[in-house]
């Protein structure tokens, strides 16, 4: 869900693992003072040498200490003498640096010098894009990842949810997104170590829409996840590039296929990393409860006993926590799930995803019929998007009915009202809520008419495995079926795609 301020960062492991010192060439000398060579070669180590230890005080996350020596380094006279590699180098670390020291103009210029000395850099452009996040300049970013992402020679190393937030800011844009989407594509990139298949969906739409129909198929053939081929099938835009009758186009094949393509690559090796949440995630929509709940368990307890991970694998420990959230939840162990829900919002926290896990632990109140816990847990929130207002008004509306608070619910609606353009999602659940079945079935339709969201759409129709609902979904699960039976909606649905059965568990697990 794309928030209104983050604080993006790109994983800069190759400038990380770049030093600015060995081989220093001398420099001509100068007429008037002639030096030796033994001291110039003395002045060059100690000037290399110094370079060193700012670089690995910075490394070492004394970013302050560090961008003082640095300071220093960048004025003298003898960075000139470094030929362009190290020059350049040097002067990417310095930038960066100072990005951490949250300098960023004295980051830009040092960028800007390093840009110089090697011309085009993907990695000095990549880190420009990190400093273009942080100073709220997505433009400037996709402009700086796109060049730098065309004149990598190798997967960049680049942080998934800047990516995310870019593709959301380019989302009314689709010729400069898919632009974006087809150079992460060509470069090979991957998201937390695996093939982004969602967004090559994406890319794959994109191209469909906008008259490069021709490079569909190269973008499908590396798309071999469940949900996105169940995406694939309902849609009518890709039935020219679908053989329905291929197994590789079958997701409940393809489900168990990932599974042992992940165990292969290194899944049980201890790491935890977007492989395992991705691994209790196929886990879950094979209905393989148990497994999942077998693969969380001893992380969870640890958790319970209130150890906290590392800020890197913060991230992934609540994403996994959260399918443990849906496992047990499909096995009735609702008090479990709920517990845990408490814990993924704690680790997540620790994490880039934090609100999202506390927005899930709303949701699960609400789920649970504990409504006005729900409604408590979401006021905590501020500094939200406009979608996420949309969805913290929802709990809200929903609480101030049941309570008979008709002022606040009210107020709540106006919310979603006014962002009901990029939050059509919550104010059609909230026309569900109110039992408007004509209003809920107008915005189904609209998701079903629009390019970009009717690949959600159609998957949240699809007939798949469910368990029964909770106590507070039950009225609007059920408003949800009658929805979908409606003749209006399954018009629009025959016109755009199709509904399938599948041996599958969705996301949307009781309906």
């Amino acid at each position: 869900m794309p928030r209104c301020t983050p604080l993006l960062a790109l994983l800069l492991a190759a400038l990380t693992s770049t030093t600015a010192s060995a081989n220093v060439p001398r420099t001509p000398t100068s007429p008037s003072q002639p030096p030796s060579d033994a001291a110039m070669d003395a002045s060059h180590a100690e000037y290399a040498q110094q370079w060193d230890t700012a670089i690995e005080q910075s490394r070492s996350g004394n970013t302050l200490a560090a961008l003082i020596a640095m300071e220093r380094l960048m004025d003298s006279p003898l960075l000139a003498d470094f030929d362009a590699e190290r020059r350049g180098r040097a002067a990417q670390f310095a930038g960066w640096t100072a990005a951490k020291q949250k300098q960023p103009a004295l980051a830009r210029r040092y960028l800007q010098q390093a840009l110089q000395a090697l011309p085009g850099d993907a990695h000095i452009l990549a880190t420009l894009v990190s400093l273009d996040l942080n100073d709220d300049q997505p433009a400037a970013a996709v402009e700086h990842l796109t060049q730098a992402l065309a004149r990598a020679d190798g997967p960049l190393p680049i942080d998934h949810h800047a990516v995310s937030y870019l593709q959301y800011h380019l989302r009314e844009q689709p010729v400069q997104r898919m632009a974006l989407l087809q150079a992460l594509f060509d470069n090979g990139w991957k998201s937390g170590g695996i093939e982004p298949t969602g967004l090559w969906l994406d890319l794959a739409t994109l191209q469909a829409d906008n008259g490069r129909g021709d490079a569909v198929r190269a973008t499908l053939a590396r798309i071999d996840t469940p949900a996105e081929l169940i995406r694939l099938r309902s849609d009518k835009r890709f039935d020219r590039y679908v053989d329905r009758a291929d197994a590789r186009f079958d997701p409940v094949k393809a489900a168990q296929v990932h599974l042992d393509a992940l165990r292969v690559s290194g899944l049980l090796d201890g790491d935890l990393d977007a492989r395992l949440v991705d691994f209790s995630s196929t886990l879950l929509m094979l209905d393989r409860n148990e497994e999942v709940l077998a693969l969380t368990a001893d992380l969870a307890e640890a958790v319970a006993e209130g150890q906290s991970p590392s800020a890197a694998k913060a991230e992934w420990l609540a994403w996994l926590l959260n399918s443990r959230i849906a496992a047990l939840r499909r096995l009735e162990r609702t008090e479990e799930a709920l517990a845990t829900a408490k814990l993924a919002a704690r680790i997540g926290a620790f994490g880039p995803d934090g609100l999202e896990h506390q927005m899930n632990l709303a949701f699960v109140l609400n789920s649970l019929g504990q409504t006005q816990e729900a409604d408590a847990a979401m006021a905590t929130l501020t500094d939200l998007s406009g979608y996420g207002q949309a969805a913290q008004a929802l709990i809200r509306f929903a609480a101030a009915r049941e309570r008979g608070d008709a002022t606040t619910a009210a107020t709540a609606r106006a919310v979603i009202v006014a962002q009901r353009q990029g939050a059509r999602l919550f104010y059609r659940e909230m026309l569900l809520e109110e039992g408007d079945l004509d209003g809920a079935a107008a915005v189904l339709i609209e998701q079903l008419r629009s390019p970009l969201e009717r690949s959600d759409a159609l998957a949240s129709l699809q007939d798949m495995r469910v368990y029964p609902s909770l106590p507070g979904d039950v009225r609007i699960d059920a408003a949800w079926r009658e929805l979908k039976q409606r003749a209006d909606v399954q018009a629009e649905v025959s016109r755009v795609g199709r509904i399938e059965r599948y041996d599958l568990v969705g996301s949307a697990t009781s309906r």
